[in-house]
């Protein structure tokens, strides 16, 4: 009975979170005012199931840089806890197969995340051509390198799109690595068992200077940089 109370809250506080976002974003265009909103949203949502988050490496972030974050992904609750600690602007890189969920999708496309065809290599490319510009002006963003959640927990293969957004930009790769969060809900499952994630922001990983040809090179220095950080 407690999971499905939990599953009920998460699903009403999107709702309510998602429709205050979309109402907030024709006053605020900035978007800040937003930012704050979805760290209420996740605060609830942990008070509601009993799940916390700690994180580590939060001195490796400078208010005066912009960044392309990359996370493991393992479960739903990696991106909250993402959302709950980073301390910087940012918006999500996300699958244009995200923005049909009712609430949730919508204050995704409210919001302007960077939203990614990834079933129409023209279009996906001119999304993050466009998210590296944004970047370049000073937005972060952040991505999931996987592409998808990891079915084992194991991480998957990165795909290419982000590491050509950030050697476009220019600018540092942080690293972060999230662990726990398969214990709360593993993938396919709709349990919402109380826990602590943990979440590591690695070291940048600087990209000025590099070119399309160095993306694989750059893919596994990311990639051990994540494996390191995770518990």
């Amino acid at each position: 009975m407690i999971h499905v109370l939990r599953y009920l809250a998460v699903l009403l506080y999107t709702a309510f979170w998602s429709c205050v976002v979309i109402s907030a974003t024709v006053v605020d265009r900035s978007g800040e005012s937003v930012l704050r909103m979805l760290r209420i949203w996740i605060a609830w949502i942990y008070a509601s199931c009993g799940v916390s988050v700690e994180a580590a490496g939060l001195e490796n972030i400078s208010p005066r840089q912009s960044y392309v974050f990359m996370s493991n992904h393992a479960s739903v609750w990696d991106s909250t806890a993402i959302v709950a600690t980073i301390p910087v602007s940012w918006r999500f890189v996300y699958k244009k197969e995200l923005a049909w969920i009712p609430f949730f999708g919508w204050a995704l496309l409210a919001h302007r995340h960077v939203m990614v065809d990834r079933g129409n290599r023209v279009r996906a490319v001119r999304s993050l051509q466009a998210a590296a510009e944004r970047v370049r002006t000073g937005m972060s963003v952040i991505i999931f390198p996987e592409g998808t959640r990891s079915e084992s927990g194991t991480m998957g293969e990165f795909k290419s799109g982000g590491f050509h957004l950030a050697i476009q930009a220019g600018v540092p790769i942080i690293p972060m690595s999230v662990s726990g969060g398969r214990d709360v809900t593993p993938k396919g499952s709709l349990r919402i068992d109380g826990g602590k994630l943990r979440i590591v922001y690695g070291k940048p990983i600087p990209t000025e200077g590099l070119t399309a040809e160095d993306r694989n090179t750059l893919k596994d220095e990311v990639r051990r940089a994540i494996l390191q950080g995770l518990d």
